[in-house]
């Protein structure tokens, strides 16, 4: 068929009715001409940007004199079968990471996932990223405002269900200075069976970096038993952690009719847990968590010999399974005594002695 001859496709009344016709063969307008005795609109393929080689067209032709009588004309057929180079993934792959993410599956799963149904479809992971991220926004809003997250709070006011997440103690003033605790009946019950109570924040997997607050218990296996989350504002400050304490013995009397008084409290060296832990829970024993005492012991170990800090990361691992508080002490003195009996490890000594015997120790 010549490109220079156009097959008239109907008359129609309106340009309503133009549109409706437009939409029906798959073509959009791109141009309008005000000529001497008429207007023309001109349409093409809605996909030509993924198929240039589509020379589909639509021309709707208004006269001056009869606006009511609207010719519609095409020329040539829709060819789809070449499609444009892209850098974009293909629509199968997409689709699957679609189906994926409605899935809940996390990135790591995602990809395992694609290498199994989509074998030999090469996948970046930037574009996987980007890809998972968009798809992940779509179900949520971007923006909360302060007014919808409090209202949502004041709607799971009450836990009714043991495994449903209901919202005991909250304030929410503005983003900078917000206190929102997660729970459900069935973890709270889980603090009257444990002295412990172990405190870190992440800031992971929230938005505005707003800190998370994760708390709970570990047992003999070493298996993590959370009593909660809270959203908060400062990790660092007294008042943050003085507001969780108040609220787990409030959440303790309303919820099991017990005083909640727990005999230890483990978090990272964060003062202001110190401060509020002797405020709130004065008999409680404040221990200092292991795994990040000798991460920042690490952080430090340019101040020896790489062979003296062997030497000395075997030691501090003796030391920290000792199983009373004697033993510890001992332990910590005999450190000392022999690492000052050599000059080259002072600068250390020093950090270590100010650092995780006076200041936190219990480690």
């Amino acid at each position: 068929m010549s490109k220079s001859n156009w097959i008239l496709l109907c008359v129609v009344n309106s340009i309503d009715d133009v549109t409706a016709v437009a939409k029906s063969h798959n073509v959009c307008q791109y141009r309008t001409n005000n000529l001497k005795d008429h207007t023309k609109y001109s349409f093409k393929c809605s996909q030509y940007r993924k198929n240039s080689s589509c020379n589909y067209e639509l021309k709707a032709v208004v006269p001056d004199d009869d606006p009511n009588s609207i010719t519609v004309m095409f020329k040539n057929t829709h060819n789809h079968s070449d499609r444009n180079q892209t850098s974009r993934l293909p629509s199968s792959l997409r689709q699957s990471v679609s189906k994926y993410v409605r899935a809940g599956l996390t990135e790591p799963q995602i990809r395992s996932s694609l290498a199994i149904d989509h074998p030999t479809i090469p996948v970046s992971s930037s574009k996987l990223t980007s890809l998972v991220q968009t798809e992940r926004r779509k179900d949520r809003p971007e923006i909360f405002s302060v007014y919808d997250f409090r209202k949502w709070c004041n709607d799971h006011l009450d836990g009714t269900v043991p495994y449903s997440t209901f919202v005991p103690f909250y304030f929410i003033n503005d983003v900078d200075d917000l206190f929102v605790l997660f729970t459900t009946k069935h973890l709270i019950q889980q603090i009257q069976s444990t002295p412990l109570l172990q405190i870190d924040a992440t800031y992971k997997i929230t938005w505005n970096e707003l800190p998370l607050l994760v708390f709970g218990a570990s047992d003999g296996n070493r298996h993590f038993h959370p009593f909660g989350v809270a959203l908060v504002s400062d990790d660092e400050s007294s008042s943050c952690y003085e507001h969780l304490f108040q609220s787990l013995q409030q959440l303790s009397i309303q919820e099991l009719q017990k005083p909640y008084s727990p005999g230890f409290i483990m978090a990272d060296g964060v003062l202001g847990i110190t401060s509020a832990q002797q405020k709130i829970f004065p008999q409680a024993k404040r221990l200092m968590c292991w795994f990040h005492m000798i991460k920042k012991c690490r952080m430090h170990r340019n101040l020896v010999t790489k062979q003296q800090w062997d030497v000395i990361d075997k030691e501090l691992h003796a030391v920290q399974l000792s199983f009373n508080d004697e033993i510890f002490n001992q332990g910590i003195n005999l450190l000392m005594t022999e690492w000052r009996s050599d000059p080259s490890l002072n600068k250390f000594c020093d950090y270590f002695y100010e650092q995780w015997i006076e200041k936190l120790s219990n480690w």
